[in-house]
Order: C-alpha cells, then sequence, then structure tokens
C-alpha cells in the first residue's frame, strides 16, 4: 500500500471540500489509500483540557467520547460521500482506532463504569496523579504508555473486562461497513501481557486469566474480517511488538526502528532492519514522517530526505506519505492544533522530485522483485537490487556521514552484474536523469563511477537500471 495521511481538521473544515481533483492527483501519483485521521468527534473535555497549554488548542482527535463522525466536518453524511469518490478514484480509506483509551468526558464512563481502570490497590502500586475523579463517583486512571506521564486527557480502558472487548470489537464492525481500515492507535498497549504489567501486575495468574483468557487483537481482527475480509488493520507498534501484532492478524506495522536508524544515519541499524526475513519487510508501514515525528525537512538536508525516501519506497513494504511532506513543511502540527503558525511557501522543486520518485517505483519490479543487499566497498554506503523476470534495478547511498561526497569514490557494482548475467560489460541507467553508461570489468570486479551517471556534488543516492552492455 501506499498511504497518504491527511490531518481532516488542518486540510478542510468540510469533507465536501476535499475535491476529486485531489484525489485524482493523488491516485495519479501512485497513492492507494488515504488515511483521514482525526474524523471521530472531538470531546468537549479534551478541548478545554488541551486550552490549558494552548488558547489556539481545539482538543486531540485521540481522546474519542463516543466513535461519531466529526458534525463540525459534515457528519456521516459528508464522510460517506468522501469515501464513495475516493473509491471511485482508486483510494480505500482508513481512519483511527484508538483502543487503549476514550476522552475523560465519555458517556461510557456513566454507561459502562466496569468498561475502565478503577482504582485499586490490590491489583497495582498507584500514584494520585495518574487518577482523576469523574463525576460518576468513579476514580479513574489516565489513559497511558508505561514509558511516559499519564495522558491527561483521556480514561484508560479495561481490556480485562469481558464486556469491554466486546464493545469494542462492535465499533470495528461498525467502522468496517463505512470505512476499508483502521490505524490503530498504540496496539501494543492493548496485548495481553503489556496490559497486565502496567495494569494488573499485583493479581494473581489465575484471577487474570480467566477474566482476560486471550488476546483482544486476535478475536477482534478475525470477528471484523468474517464480515469484511478486505479490511485492513494497521498498527502503530513499537517495543518490538510488531512480530507479535503481525501474527495476531496485523496486515502492516509501523517500522519505527528504520526510520530512527535514517535519522541516526547509521549505516548498521539500516542494514539490520533490511535483512528481516521478505515476509516481514512486507508487512512493515515505512516512514520518514507522520504526525507523531518532526516533519521529515527538519530532520534530513534535502539531499538526505530524498535519499531515505527513495529507499523506504524501494524495498518489499508499504509507504506513509504525511500531508505537507511532499512540499518540504517544517511545522509539526501537535494533534490538537488545527491552524498552523506559519505560512510556510511550498517546496516546488522538493514536492517534484517526491513526484518523480513515486512514479519510478511504481514499476512491478519494486513490487514483487527479490531483495538482496550488497556492499559497494565505500565507507558509509549501501546498495541492493531488486530483481523479477523482467527487470533487475538498484538502489545505491551513503547512509552514514563520510568525508567524501556520495559521487566521489568509485562503488564496487559486481553483484549488480551478478544480477543480470553480465561477464565482461554492465550497461546501467539513471532512472531520474535517464542518463546510461557501461562499466567494464576490471581484475574480475565492476566498479562504477558515479559521475558518469550525471551525480552531482549534493545527491546522496541514485536508483539505476542494470542490463548487460
Amino acid at each position: 500500500m501506499r498511504i497518504f495521511e491527511i490531518n481532516s481538521r488542518v486540510h478542510c473544515e468540510k469533507f465536501d471540500l476535499v475535491t476529486e481533483a485531489e484525489l485524482d492527483a493523488l491516485v495519479q501519483l501512485g497513492f492507494n489509500a488515504l488515511w483521514m485521521m482525526g474524523v471521530w468527534r472531538i470531546s468537549d473535555g479534551a478541548k478545554e483540557i488541551s486550552k490549558i497549554t494552548s488558547d489556539d488548542f481545539e482538543g486531540s482527535p485521540y481522546a474519542v467520547p463516543v466513535y461519531e463522525i466529526n458534525r463540525e466536518l459534515g457528519g456521516s453524511s459528508q464522510f460517506n460521500r468522501l469515501v464513495k469518490r475516493a473509491h471511485t478514484a482508486g483510494l480505500s480509506v482508513l481512519v483511527d482506532f484508538v483502543s487503549n483509551h476514550m476522552a475523560p468526558d465519555s458517556p461510557w464512563i456513566f454507561q459502562h463504569p466496569d468498561f475502565f481502570i478503577r482504582s485499586d490497590t490490590k491489583a497495582r502500586k498507584q500514584l494520585m496523579s495518574e487518577f482523576f475523579l469523574h463525576k460518576s463517583g468513579s476514580v479513574i486512571a489516565f489513559g497511558r504508555d508505561p514509558y511516559f506521564p499519564p495522558w491527561n486527557d483521556t480514561a484508560q480502558l479495561d481490556y480485562s473486562s469481558g464486556a469491554l472487548r466486546s464493545q469494542m470489537i462492535d465499533v470495528l464492525k461498525r467502522i468496517s461497513r463505512y470505512a476499508d481500515g483502521v490505524r490503530c492507535d498504540m496496539a501494543m498497549l492493548v496485548l495481553r501481557d503489556c496490559f497486565r504489567q502496567l495494569w494488573y501486575p499485583l493479581e494473581p495468574d489465575s484471577s487474570f486469566d480467566q477474566r482476560m483468557p486471550g488476546e483482544f487483537w486476535d478475536e477482534a481482527i478475525s470477528e471484523v474480517k468474517k464480515a469484511s475480509p478486505n479490511f485492513k488493520f494497521i498498527a502503530e507498534a513499537y517495543w518490538d511488538k510488531e512480530t507479535q501484532l503481525s501474527e495476531l492478524g496485523f496486515d502492516l506495522c509501523y517500522e519505527k526502528k528504520l526510520y530512527d536508524a535514517l535519522v541516526a544515519r547509521d549505516l548498521g541499524r539500516v542494514l539490520e532492519r533490511l535483512q528481516r526475513g521478505s515476509d516481514a519487510l512486507r508487512a512493515s508501514l515505512y516512514f520518514i514522517e507522520n504526525h507523531d515525528e518532526p516533519r521529515a525537512a527538519s530532520v534530513f538536508d534535502k539531499p538526505g530526505n530524498l535519499a531515505a525516501l527513495a529507499l523506504i519506497l524501494s524495498i518489499p513494504g508499504s509507504v506513509l506519505i504525511h500531508e505537507g511532506q511532499m512540499e518540504g513543511k517544517h511545522e509539526r502540527l501537535p494533534v490538537q492544533r488545527i491552524k498552523p503558525l506559519t505560512d510556510e511557501p511550498a517546496d516546488l522543486s522538493l514536492r517534484e522530485s517526491y513526484a518523480q520518485l513515486l512514479r519510478i517505483t511504481r514499476d512491478e519490479v519494486f513490487k514483487d522483485g527479490d531483495l538482496r543487499l550488497f556492499d559497494p566497498g565505500v565507507y558509509g554506503a549501501m546498495g541492493f537490487t531488486r530483481t523479477n523476470n523482467q527487470q533487475v534495478v538498484a538502489y545505491l547511498a551513503q547512509i552514514s556521514e563520510a568525508w567524501h561526497r556520495f559521487n566521489a569514490p568509485p562503488m564496487n557494482v559486481s553483484a549488480i552484474a551478478y544480477e543480470v548475467g553480465a561477464s565482461s560489460q554492465l550497461r546501467l541507467t539513471n532512472l531520474l536523469t535517464s542518463t546510461s553508461t557501461t562499466v567494464q570489468v576490471s581484475d574480475g570486479a565492476f566498479h562504477l563511477e558515479m559521475s558518469r551517471l550525471g551525480i552531482d556534488d549534493e545527491t546522496k543516492f541514485c536508483l539505476l537500471e542494470a542490463s548487460p552492455a
């Protein structure tokens, strides 16, 4: 999948204002899915809490009071029309599912207080800062990640409740009737071991096992796909839980470790992530920006931005592009802010470079070709080939910082020659410039002078097509 993320409240005032021209343009670039981030009703309580931080905050879309489409954006009627128009254009539509928590003013707290984690010193050690007194009289835990302070605009759901699990499965079933998939926020937090360690560490095994005998995601995904087999589940996942979540049925999981390695310019870590098996690679969702991460243009220089993009577009798996990323936006908006503080001009040359890479990597070889890594023999540089029955392509890049430019030292491309069966001469074409060159074997190896392919002093990567000369 190639997914384009739109921040719904920032992008437009109403779903009807998303134009057919916009949808068609995304398809022309090769996207096949649209993630409408933040479509759910905004909690009044979360909105007021957010204004403690800034007057222009308008509440988090991840503090959901009930799973109803935001009426301020046009409600379910306009959203359903958007989905139909997206389908006509050739795009599936994804929405958020926030499994871990609800808003602190969710009506569920009144209706089903047992759906939520309540104060219980027999189950866990507790701090006052981790709980709030609900107006019903219940003392409810804030939603939280164990490694960070609580989210004080949320109420923690209790997945040891069978009734809560059934309720959330019903929510997913309803979503599957009008959307094509869900991006599941912090999906690993409701894995049985994670949930137990955080919320029920003191409860006897026998008691907890009886109340939460299995994995929520296993049951939920199975139940939803019985009725909607093509419905997609995407996990925002960390802590090395990606494999477990994939085994439980997720179609894709975030690949944060590759992102971190690219940001760190750490070639060893990049190679480690690419050496996973093909199934793990294809089950990964790659990104160099999303609404939770800094803007790519603020993390990478322009050549590094394009080198990282070309890498994730060229390996097996799926890719996420965030609105504004292609234009080189620098301002990262908190999810509570719906109007940018700055009016940044679009970097049109960066946008065109993104568009070119998206078009080039639509070829079938980038979808189904075998991936083989190779060492070009240059410090900090890497290479890999993608090969199918019709085509051999290669990626070369300078990943780690080095004292030399990418186009300066000769690159050993013997692995590319091997893929095409070239014994004495290798024909290489730069897919970005259409410049071609022939490399002759010398002392049993093929070495490429990058400047012969039109690689300038600033560029940090290239995409090549190979054939015998």
